[in-house]
């Protein structure tokens, strides 16, 4: 079995892979209050590994497929990628249910997804919804998340 992905060996992996990574910087990290807002508009603590990934990077893109962020304005006038917009947006139009928060989508039409059904010690499993409509584990948390999504795009 291998060795969990921490945040160190991400940040690792990011600075080995600048090519493919735009990230924000830590001067650009989502505050404390906009996380907070976030939980409370989604009704659900969003796991630490994704918190630590808007604190330290703010959000961005791993070969030009974006991570949903938090954007730091209101939800409803969000739009693009804020997770919680986007989350709204789902919802109404009955696109996944309440337990899924999508946080990227592919060109491809794969969709990214934390699994609240799968929340625990403040983690949440990352599942991929293919086209075809079939759901697999992607993920155990949102390190691994980043580690792998960034070796895909290596390749």
């Amino acid at each position: 079995m291998s060795t969990p992905l921490t945040a160190a060996g991400v940040e690792e992996l990011i600075a080995a892979h600048q090519s493919i990574i735009n990230f924000g910087l830590s001067s650009d990290a989502v505050e404390d209050e906009w996380l907070a807002n976030a939980e409370n508009a989604l009704n659900r603590k969003l796991p630490e590994s994704y918190k630590w990934f808007l604190k330290r990077y703010a959000g961005g893109e791993v070969g030009g497929e974006e991570i949903y962020s938090i954007y730091g304005i209101p939800f409803e006038s969000a739009n693009g990628g804020d997770i919680v917009f986007r989350h709204l947006m789902n919802r109404k139009a009955g696109l996944l249910d309440d337990s899924k928060l999508v946080i990227s989508e592919t060109d491809l039409g794969e969709v990214f997804f934390f699994d609240y059904m799968n929340f625990k010690d403040g983690e949440c499993s990352i599942y991929l919804r293919l086209p075809s409509g079939e759901h697999i584990l992607y993920a155990e948390n949102f390190y691994e998340f980043l580690g792998k999504r960034i070796v895909a795009h290596d390749s």
